[in-house]
């Protein structure tokens, strides 16, 4: 039985404060425990648990964003398709060279899309 068991030796230096304050904190913590080995030991399989925890977490984080990304490229690719069909199905001519006179203004807030660009919408959703 004792060629399956190790031991773990820890000493703690008294005059060196990093470690004078570690005991202490291993003494208040462990309370009414059996013993300091054992509160030690829990400790120490509670870090490695929460390391392993935050790990999974931050792997399932990273695949969440990857998803993500892609979903908004594909759907980012939709909706140009949809631009690009509804600007074919409109007909609309290519703009001319010819100078625009100084007096041409903007048109008003329109109310909708020209009936040619209402199908856009369709495509998008």
């Amino acid at each position: 039985m004792a060629e399956n068991q190790r031991s773990v030796s820890i000493r703690f230096n008294m005059d060196d404060r990093a470690d004078w304050e570690l005991y202490q904190k291993l003494t208040e913590g462990s309370g009414n425990a059996a013993s300091l080995t054992a509160y030690v030991k829990r400790v120490l399989e509670e870090y490695f648990s929460l390391n392993i925890r935050i790990a999974d977490r931050q792997e399932f984080h990273n695949q969440m964003l990857a998803a993500i990304r892609e979903e908004m490229q594909a759907q980012g690719m939709k909706l140009v398709g949809a631009l690009l069909a509804g600007i074919s199905v409109a007909g609309i001519p290519p703009m001319q060279s010819a100078t625009v006179s100084s007096a041409a203004e903007l048109p008003d807030v329109c109310d909708g899309l020209p009936e040619e660009l209402q199908g856009i919408l369709a495509h998008i959703g």
